[in-house]
């Protein structure tokens, strides 16, 4: 066992000699199903953070030890996949490894799929790629519910730069894609004039208690007279920031490999068996863009 943790740190740490992806300016990290990999995550209690960046860093190990480095050299956009062997991140039938719902046979509706999207730029066709991604990899014809956090928590944020973003996510209601979706950190005057501005209102206002200790009075007394779900929440401002997602790249890749990357969207999501309430997946994908220096 030494010696195969001892290759394991060799394989690391050698040098790549020439860069792995030298065309690539987008970048797409789908974890899969994180409950499968729970025992090679030796971390406990770590943030969401550690626990993103070292995904990561096993995708990219995986990489660097199965493949000759030759196959993104020409690729603009590359994906990286689950290390674990699932064709799926999510499948329909089944369970959890080590979770028993004694061998019943689980259908789409006995599922619920919870969708956090952390938004690292307002612009319009982020989002709209966020929602897209979601569906096609995880196989999906909708979700039940979908929570948009926008950067720095929201601070900055208007009804004139949040309702085009409000607009796509009620397009997809429109659609039966999204069955519900609400808001992050949103305080008055903004929530009341969202609300009175959209055609689908949210259906939940995501605060975080770290940065607004207590909840005022006047926002509590508007979420129930207008049916608003008030949850609380502890992620923190930037899920992974620039450089976070740039030195994790260089532990495993050439320089040129790290340079420039700025992640854009954050995905986090979750299924449940509804009437047991049994988390059956969840995971990231994390969407991140850059532009080549010039030559």
């Amino acid at each position: 066992m030494a010696s195969g943790s001892q290759n394991e740190n060799q394989t690391k740490l050698e040098p790549v000699l020439e860069p792995l992806f030298p065309k690539c300016t987008e970048i797409l990290v789908n974890t899969g199903n994180t409950l499968t990999l729970f025992q090679l995550i030796k971390k406990t209690n770590c943030s969401i953070t550690e626990e993103v960046t070292e995904y990561m860093s096993m995708m990219l190990q995986a990489i660097r030890k199965d493949t000759d480095g030759k196959q993104f050299q020409e690729e603009k956009y590359v994906k990286l996949l689950p290390v674990h062997d699932e064709s799926q991140p999510v499948s329909i039938n089944g369970t959890t490894p080590g979770v028993s719902i004694h061998n019943e046979q689980i259908t789409r509706e006995d599922l619920k799929f919870s969708i956090k999207i952390f938004l690292r730029s307002l612009e319009p066709e982020i989002l709209t790629n966020a929602i897209d991604t979601v569906l096609n990899e995880l196989k999906e014809n909708y979700l039940e519910s979908v929570m948009i956090s926008l950067p720095n928590y929201g601070a900055g944020a208007t009804l004139n730069n949040f309702m085009p973003l409000w607009n796509i996510i009620e397009g997809y209601i429109d659609k039966q894609k999204i069955l519900s979706a609400g808001v992050c950190d949103f305080m008055l005057p903004l929530l009341s004039e969202l609300c009175d501005a959209a055609k689908h209102k949210p259906y939940a206002n995501q605060i975080n208690l770290g940065v607004c200790c207590s909840i005022p009075e006047e926002l509590n007394k508007y979420v129930k007279e207008n049916n608003i779900q008030l949850l609380t929440h502890s992620d923190p401002i930037d899920v992974i920031n620039d450089s976070d997602f740039q030195q994790t790249l260089l532990k495993y890749c050439h320089d040129s490999d790290a340079l420039n990357w700025k992640p854009v969207s954050i995905v986090r999501y979750s299924s449940v068996i509804a009437h047991r309430g049994i988390i059956k997946s969840k995971g990231f994908l994390i969407y991140a863009k850059r532009e080549l220096p010039t030559p």
